[in-house]
């Protein structure tokens, strides 16, 4: 009987610059209902279970056979395996690369579905991509507008703290407010 290997998924930002940028966390609803269309449920159960093994261990170690059956795939872990298949779509879609001791790097951020891919999904699939995606840009729209109200505000405190430690710029602020 062949001895059971450990499976090593290690977590790390995605190559391009843009995907950190705006893509979606593992634990975004968008990776379960848009690109579970694309990957399948095996590969998006996949994912989105690793975020919950990193908070325990970085990076996530575990038996290969233990790891196939908790993600309903069987105890099987050759490379015809179910979980084969299922590690081979998360590289073959971009989520994640093969690492040089046999392991996983997986991104830490998932891209929004290209124009072909969602060419291929059901209209379902569609709307929550827009939605949810939609969403997601309102959302950087927010921090953004937060930025700037946070920076207007940090001016305006730099400004009254100058004046407050300059005691000519403080008289003169006063003799200005009292009208002399």
């Amino acid at each position: 009987m062949e001895r059971d290997r450990d499976l090593v998924f290690a977590p790390v930002n995605h190559p391009d610059p843009r995907v950190r940028q705006v893509g979606f966390d593992l634990t975004d609803t968008y990776v379960e209902q848009c690109w579970s269309a694309v990957i399948g449920p095996s590969a998006t159960l996949l994912l989105r279970r690793l975020p919950e093994l990193w908070r325990h261990q970085v990076p996530a170690e575990l038996p290969a056979s233990e790891f196939s059956q908790s993600l309903g795939l069987g105890a099987g872990t050759g490379p015809n395996s179910r979980l084969a298949s299922t590690m081979d779509r998360l590289v073959r879609f971009g989520l994640a690369r093969p690492d040089r001791a046999g392991g996983l790097d997986v991104f830490l951020e998932v891209a929004p579905l290209q124009p072909r891919q969602l060419e291929r999904v059901p209209k379902w699939t569609r709307s929550a991509h827009e939605q949810l995606f939609t969403a997601h840009l309102e959302g950087f729209e927010s921090v953004a507008e937060h930025r700037s109200k946070v920076t207007a505000t940090t001016v305006d405190l730099e400004r009254f703290r100058q004046r407050a430690t300059q005691p000519e710029i403080a008289l003169n602020g006063h003799q200005q407010a009292l009208g002399r």
